[in-house]
């Protein structure tokens, strides 16, 4: 699992320095995380609150300090597999699927509640995680929590034009990469095992997650995806 230490701006920085000289000139400097967090809260007020919408492995490890968590929804956009991974859960040979919020449906997830004095210290651990590769775009959406008020949260949507954006993937061939691809932050099959089990823990029931599920136990053997571990997730997941 994720710590607060493994999203230091340090580790964070030789992380991605290790990455573009393994060849994934992609990853971000820490002055370009920076930059991007800084756009981002040119929509935040100073002294006020701040949202964050999660729908992947911030669900069930967010390694940020927050005061408050609900279950929510965003209209307009839905979680999918639309990115490749090739260092983290899986390998240049074989790459890994993340999950990116693209448009078009509704996503149920969780929100957390950051408290104006843990704005900046959690969004900067916040933003060490999912801004590795500037795959995603930071945005802020409307998000209506279970009990019924309705926030305005800062989420993570995948960048199109981003050189690992792969969103017209079949389900097959998306199955597959799941099913099969490791790396060295674990198999991809445990990243889908821990987002389908928290959501479900949340009575969230997402058919597109469900459907993979079972076609990756398939792809894996009957009764596979029921005994596998939890895996650590990696930077870069929602």
């Amino acid at each position: 699992m994720l710590t607060r230490e493994d999203l230091s701006s340090e580790r964070i920085d030789q992380l991605a320095a290790d990455a573009r000289k393994a060849g994934y000139a992609f990853f971000l400097t820490g002055e370009q995380r920076l930059a991007s967090l800084e756009r981002a809260l040119q929509r935040y007020k100073p002294g006020e609150e701040a949202w964050v919408f999660a729908y992947g492995s911030l669900m069930w490890n967010p390694a940020f300090e927050y005061a408050e968590v609900s279950p929510s929804r965003v209209e307009g956009w839905r979680r999918s597999f639309c990115f490749w991974t090739p260092y983290g859960r899986g390998t240049p040979e074989l790459p890994g699927l993340m999950l990116g919020l693209e448009g078009g449906g509704s996503c149920e997830g969780i929100a957390y509640r950051l408290a104006p004095h843990q704005v900046r210290s959690e969004l900067e651990i916040l933003w060490n995680r999912e801004m590795l590769s500037g795959v995603y775009q930071a945005r802020w959406v409307p998000t209506r929590l279970r009990d019924g008020r309705t926030v305005t949260a800062v989420t993570f949507v995948v960048e199109p034009a981003h050189c690992q954006y792969c969103g017209d993937l079949s389900m097959e061939r998306a199955a597959h990469h799941i099913a099969f691809a490791e790396g060295r932050r674990g198999a991809c099959r445990d990243y889908l095992v821990n987002t389908a089990e928290h959501a479900r823990s949340l009575g969230i029931h997402d058919p597109y997650i469900e459907e993979m599920m079972e076609r990756v136990a398939t792809l894996r053997g009957a009764g596979a995806m029921a005994s596998l571990p939890a895996g650590a997730e990696v930077a870069g997941e929602a």
